[in-house]
């Protein structure tokens, strides 16, 4: 073979012959199987896994350490043998378990899907140390726990939030409910899923009405249907001493106010009004809300003029129908503004929708509705619009790191 033939046969990968050893010109053996590393390795986790009739639990540490000196150094394959073989043992030491539970994924999946027992405590530090395809995997565990899921739920991502709830079997905390209404307002998947949990409550789901489609909104309104009515007896002895005695305590004013039986729309000085003049305003409000009249349906409402734009301005129509229901507007006329306002199949089929809407809600509850549209200084609902805030925030950075990205 000439020394060209001896290049072209390294540069196809081809192993060069041993050179004969100097001193005895006897040519070493080629090297075959697995390296020594990797059969360091076995050896070891051979003696990992053993019984604990054979080896003490100090033993197994000592080698669990040598193993993490290691492990590292051998290749992905040898890594996701040893991580089968270790998911097997419930005595593994906690530390050899974390590496292998945060490597690649393709061997924390041998652990995190076929350990039956493993501490809640790495599964929380997995979930917030690796990445979004161990959160999946960690969320798919049979023994899913609340704190595991608060974990997995940490970083906002849809998919891992798709898997969790899927699980019936695991209680979410109200943490993470409240991070779940919040992130429901950009995934229409999130939304369905959540509506069918159990720990979803009234706050939420008039939370997420602004967001939802109509058949979601009627399902919302009849899942949260409530009576005003145990609250409104306890408290019927404060009334008077509140407004027209000399405790005036503002915070139980408020309390007092949100629970009130039943709203008399007033004017500018604060006079009665009329229904005659509810009427042709929330007429007047149907056809163009202009910003005089989003000014006087508040005053009417006794709500907020940010709530009164934002029920008035509502493309699906069924916050007006709550608005009109609390208000004590006949049938007869709130189907009447709605046909006046627009004409042709559409425009019926639309009003037939919302008179449905109307007729299926008590007027104490469209009256508790509004309230809690209202009730911005609630700590929860609070809680929920600053993470509504902040997830919205996330989403613009990275569109924006994503548009930049596109011109590089």
């Amino acid at each position: 073979m000439t020394d060209f033939d001896a290049a072209d046969e390294i540069r196809a990968g081809a192993r060069p012959n041993p050179k004969p050893d100097v001193g005895t010109m006897l040519t070493p053996l080629a090297p075959s199987g697995p390296s020594v590393r990797t059969l360091m390795v076995r050896k070891l986790t051979d003696i990992v896994v053993l019984p604990s009739a054979k080896i003490s639990s100090n033993e197994r540490s000592l080698v669990a350490d040598i193993l993490l000196h290691v492990l590292d150094k051998v290749e992905e394959p040898i890594r996701m043998e040893v991580a089968g073989r270790i998911a097997r043992v419930s005595e593994c030491p906690p530390a050899l378990v974390r590496m292998l539970l945060l490597d690649e994924v393709a061997v924390a999946e041998k652990i995190i899907a076929a350990a039956e027992n493993l501490p809640e405590a790495l599964l929380i530090e997995a979930a917030r140390e690796g990445n979004m395809a161990h959160r999946v995997m960690i969320a798919r565990r049979i023994d899913l726990s609340t704190a595991v899921a608060d974990a997995c739920l940490a970083f906002d991502e849809i998919d891992v939030c798709k898997q969790v709830l899927k699980r019936d079997d695991c209680t979410l905390s109200p943490n993470a409910v409240n991070k779940l209404v919040a992130l429901s307002a950009t995934s229409k998947e999130v939304q369905g899923m959540l509506l069918r949990r159990r720990e979803l409550e009234p706050a939420h789901g008039f939370i997420m009405f602004w967001w939802v489609d109509a058949e979601r909104r009627r399902r919302i309104l009849t899942r949260f249907a409530l009576d005003r009515a145990v609250v409104q007896d306890a408290l019927a002895d404060l009334y008077p001493r509140v407004f027209r005695g000399g405790d005036p305590d503002t915070v139980v004013k408020d309390i007092l106010i949100l629970s009130e039986r039943r709203h008399r729309p007033r004017g500018v000085n604060g006079e009665p009004v009329s229904m005659e003049v509810v009427r042709k305003t929330l007429a007047a409000a149907c056809k163009y809300p202009a910003q005089e009249i989003i000014d006087a349906v508040s005053m009417l409402g006794g709500i907020s003029r940010d709530l009164s734009g934002r029920i008035l301005r509502d493309a699906g129509g069924e916050p007006y129908a709550v608005l009109c229901k609390s208000l004590g507007v006949p049938r007869d006329d709130f189907y009447a503004f709605l046909t006046a306002a627009a004409d042709g199949p559409e425009a019926n089929a639309r009003a037939d929708h919302l008179l449905a809407v109307f007729d299926s809600m008590a007027r104490d509850f469209s009256r508790a509705v509004l309230r809690y549209w209202d009730w911005d200084t609630n700590p929860r609902i609070a809680h929920i619009t600053r993470l509504m805030a902040a997830i919205q925030s996330d989403l613009k950075i990275n569109t924006i790191d994503d548009l930049s990205a596109s011109f590089v």
